[in-house]
C-alpha cells in the first residue's frame, strides 16, 4: 500500500514527532539485555544501558527458557531479554535482503521482514513476547496489518486524500495527510499546514477548515478523521474498536468528514 517512490513533503516536524510517539514503539527506547552466542557459547551478555546485571546462565542451551531465566533474574532492570545466535542472525539478514523485490510495496516488504522472524524462533529470541512483537519499530494501533489494510481499502477512494487531525484542549496536537494513487498506493505523506498548538475551535470547525485547506493543494479528501487526543488514545487501547468508536462518535469526541456512515458500517 506504500508506493515505492512515496513523497514525504512539507511535513511539520512537531506533527511527525507527536505521531511517532502515538503510533510507534521502538525497541531502542526500551531497556534490553542482549545475549549473543554461537552454538551455545556466550560471546556477549550486556545491558543496553551498560548497568550491572545478573547472569544466571553460563551457556545457552534452551533459548526460550534461558531468556525467561535472564529476565526473571533482572526483571526490574529490563523490559525484555534478547538472545541471538550469531549464525542465525546472519541467515536471517541474508534471507531478508534476498527477498526484496523492486516492485514490492515498502510496507509489504517490512511486514514480511518482521514475520520472517518466526522462522528463527530459536535463533532470534525475546522474552517476554516474540521477537516479531518486540524488535525494531512496532505499531501501537491495536490492529493487525491485514485489518488496517482492509479498512483503508473500504473507506478511501483511489486518487484521493485521507486526513487525520488530533486535538487537545481546542488546540492542534498533530495531523497527517495521505495521498493515494489510482492503485490505492500511498504516494504522498504530508501534514496540514497549521502549527501544533494553534487554536482551532470546535472539532467540527477544525474538520471543515482542514478538509477545505488540504483540498486547495491536494486531491479531494475521501475521508477525514478528527478526534480529541485522549479519546483517540482510548480507542487505540480498546479491544472492541467498533463499539468504542460508536461511543466516541456519540460523545462528539470523534468526527468524520466525510464518509462517517461508510466507516461506521465497515
Amino acid at each position: 500500500m506504500l508506493h515505492k517512490n512515496v513523497q514525504m513533503v512539507d511535513i511539520d516536524v512537531d506533527h511527525w514527532r507527536n505521531l511517532q510517539e502515538l503510533f510507534i514503539e521502538s525497541s531502542k527506547e526500551k531497556r534490553r539485555i542482549i545475549v549473543i552466542h554461537e552454538n551455545g557459547e556466550i560471546h556477549k551478555f550486556i545491558h543496553s544501558d551498560r548497568i550491572a546485571i545478573e547472569q544466571p546462565i553460563d551457556r545457552v542451551t534452551s533459548p526460550q527458557e534461558d531468556a525467561e531465566k535472564v529476565y526473571q533474574a533482572n526483571n526490574e532492570k529490563a523490559d525484555f531479554v534478547m538472545i541471538l545466535e550469531r549464525r542465525a542472525v546472519e541467515r536471517y539478514m541474508a534471507e531478508v535482503q534476498n527477498a526484496w523485490l523492486p516492485t514490492q510495496d515498502i510496507d509489504e516488504y517490512v511486514y514480511a521482514m518482521y514475520s520472517k522472524l518466526s522462522d528463527f524462533e530459536n535463533g532470534i529470541v525475546t522474552y517476554p513476547g516474540a521477537a516479531k512483537e518486540n524488535l525494531g519499530l512496532q505499531w501501537r494501533i491495536g490492529a493487525t496489518y491485514e485489518e488496517f489494510h482492509n479498512v483503508v481499502k473500504a473507506i478511501v477512494r483511489p486518487k484521493t486524500t485521507a486526513i487525520l487531525g488530533l486535538f487537545e484542549e481546542g488546540k492542534l496536537w498533530a495531523s497527517l495527510v495521505l495521498g493515494f494513487d489510482e492503485e490505492m498506493k500511498i504516494e504522498l505523506i504530508t501534514s496540514v499546514p497549521v502549527k501544533t498548538g494553534a487554536d482551532v475551535g470546535s472539532l467540527r470547525d477544525a474538520a471543515g477548515s482542514f478538509v477545505e485547506l488540504v483540498q486547495t493543494t491536494h486531491p479531494e479528501c475521501s475521508v477525514g478523521l478528527f478526534a480529541q487526543l485522549a479519546s483517540f488514545r482510548s480507542w487505540i487501547r480498546s479491544e472492541d474498536k467498533k463499539a468504542e468508536l460508536t461511543k466516541l462518535v456519540e460523545q462528539g469526541d470523534f468526527l468524520f468528514n466525510p464518509n462517517l456512515q461508510q466507516l461506521m458500517s465497515s
